[in-house]
């Protein structure tokens, strides 16, 4: 397959906007997009009160309560402060024999695998990992109401933070050189959102560690 026809990445909204400036509202209803075919996307909802993921149409939302445990329920209609999309019919699987410990590890890897099977490096492109995980740490956002000023030394003041340990997971991420600030954080090229595997949930990731041999990483066919 060539660059001109890997799946087009779409964009709702920036980091930048609430981490920097500290507008939370809304950039795009999830009901207007569910009902395009094979949509995968991840994001945070509006206000920050909860974490976004979309996997192949389902679409769910994981918020957390007083006693910092996380509720998990639909997301057809939700909206999103921040939200990366695309439809991918199909995905093709590439066995990892490394080890995957950090984000710019898996950067590196998802970049050279995509060069290699013909996909378009200079442009946004979602990806999927699935196996069994040493550990992956992720937190899930519930900005208080009524609402602090937002800035970026407060932002994880109140995300719940939670870890899957030995256990399968499905990890959903797109890279891009060019979203800093926009999509992803300005040290890194990936955004990554993870639920247990099968089950619907939706946490950012924090950090990810799988041993040699138990991922497998997915892109767009």
């Amino acid at each position: 397959m060539g660059p001109l026809t890997q799946p087009a990445v779409r964009v709702y909204g920036a980091k930048r906007t609430f981490m920097m400036q500290g507008k939370l509202g809304a950039t795009v209803a999830l009901d207007s997009l569910l009902p395009r075919p094979h949509l995968y996307a991840l994001g945070v909802a509006e206000g920050l009160h909860g974490e976004l993921l979309v996997w192949d149409g389902a679409g769910a939302l994981t918020r957390t309560a007083a006693n910092q445990r996380t509720t998990t329920r639909s997301a057809a209609h939700s909206k999103a402060a921040l939200l990366v999309a695309s439809q991918v019919p199909r995905w093709q699987a590439v066995p990892l024999p490394a080890a995957v410990r950090s984000y710019p590890a898996l950067e590196k890897l998802v970049a050279r695998h995509a060069a290699r099977l013909g996909l378009d490096t200079t442009r946004a492109l979602p990806f999927r990992l699935e196996g069994r995980a040493v550990a992956v740490r992720w937190h899930v956002m519930e900005w208080p109401r009524p609402a602090a000023e937002h800035t970026m030394q407060n932002h994880k003041q109140y995300a719940v933070q939670g870890r899957f340990a030995n256990q399968p997971v499905e990890v959903l991420g797109f890279f891009s050189r060019q979203h800093q600030t926009i999509f992803t954080h300005h040290t890194t090229f990936v955004h990554m959102h993870v639920r247990p595997a099968g089950q619907a949930f939706a946490a950012h990731v924090d950090s990810l560690h799988f041993a040699p041999g138990t991922a497998t990483l997915y892109l767009p066919r």
